[in-house]
């Protein structure tokens, strides 16, 4: 059965996600967990879990890659600063509301 992700591209749905809800409950889990994944922050059976979503979902995958990149550009002009803490969190707080409206 084919599915809509949460960018709008149709997907295969797979016996093991369930439902349509399930399933975009778990890519906004993924997405949601994206930068602890990246950043090796996961327990090893979450680790597992998140890898196997990617396996199986593009457009969650085109969305790590995505992240992965712009960590990889924001380490290489960084370097030695570290974000400041307000920083952070309004940056968090953005990309947290970019989801909601994408979700919504």
């Amino acid at each position: 059965m084919n599915e809509m992700h949460s960018n709008g591209q149709a997907g295969t749905e797979s016996a093991a996600s369930g439902s349509h809800s399930e399933s975009h409950a778990e890519c906004s889990e993924v997405l949601h967990r994206i930068y602890e994944y990246l950043d090796g922050e996961m327990q090893p059976a979450d680790v597992a879990r998140v890898a196997e979503h990617l396996e199986a979902c593009g457009p969650c995958l085109h969305e790590h890659d995505l992240d992965r990149a712009v960590k990889a550009a924001v380490r290489r002009t960084g370097g030695s600063q570290a974000c400041p803490d307000q920083l952070r969190v309004q940056i968090l707080q953005r990309i947290t509301m970019v989801r909601i409206e994408l979700d919504g």
